[in-house]
């Protein structure tokens, strides 16, 4: 699992979508467009599925099973 990554365009810092996600749903999720807030520059920004990438989380944050 990892969280679902874009990049504000004003400040070229990356940000995360709040959406929560693994490689294989991704890849398999349809291309869209939409419009998400930014907490850097607090302007809302459009992006698409080709903007976005996935943060993998460490395997050592992950919770034991």
């Amino acid at each position: 699992m990892g969280t679902l990554m874009v990049r504000c365009p004003e400040t070229g810092q990356d940000f995360a979508t709040g959406i929560e996600t693994d490689q294989l749903s991704l890849q398999r999720t349809p291309a869209f467009n939409g419009t998400i807030h930014c907490p850097i520059c607090g302007v809302a920004h459009s992006w698409s599925k080709i903007d976005a990438w996935l943060r993998e989380t460490p395997e050592a944050d992950k919770a034991p099973a």
